[in-house]
């Protein structure tokens, strides 16, 4: 794919890039929203906050997968909008940890313990990621659809 020349659309695994980048990140966001809602369970969904990460990346996978599947050239504004909502919520979700990691016993007073056992401030910006990743899936169909 990185010698590919600027007139010829890029190919990854003999389809186009874009749709293969498109499937990635839907998979990506089903497994960690997975992931995300078994910790969440583990947490009781003491906060109505923690539904969101159960409930908003599977609908961002299932506009990708329509997207991956579906005509490169159209625009879907509603996919781009709702890929930027799981990256708002990705970086809302480190402010709600960093809050998770303040309330356990001891507060931050007692990071070393608390940074281990609260919720992994890390772990939010995965759905920042993935969201950007199906932006940039969105734009390479778009500029290169296959069809």
């Amino acid at each position: 794919m990185r010698d590919t020349l600027v007139t010829q659309n890029p190919k990854l695994l003999g389809k186009g890039a874009g749709r293969i980048l498109g499937l990635v990140t839907a998979s990506g966001l089903l497994g960690t929203s997975s992931e995300a809602g078994l910790l969440q369970f583990r947490g009781s969904f003491q906060n109505p906050a923690m539904l969101l990460p159960v409930t908003i990346p599977p609908v961002a996978a299932a506009l990708m997968l329509n997207a991956a599947a579906g005509d490169a050239r159209r625009p879907r504004p509603f996919t781009r909008a709702w890929l930027g909502l799981t990256s708002l919520m990705g970086v809302a979700g480190v402010g709600f940890h960093i809050f998770g990691v303040s309330r356990a016993m001891g507060g931050w007073r007692n990071w070393r313990q608390n940074m281990v056992d609260g919720p992994p401030i890390p772990a939010p910006p995965s759905f920042v990621a993935l969201a950007l990743a199906g932006l940039a899936a969105l734009a390479m169909m778009r500029a290169h659809p296959d069809d």
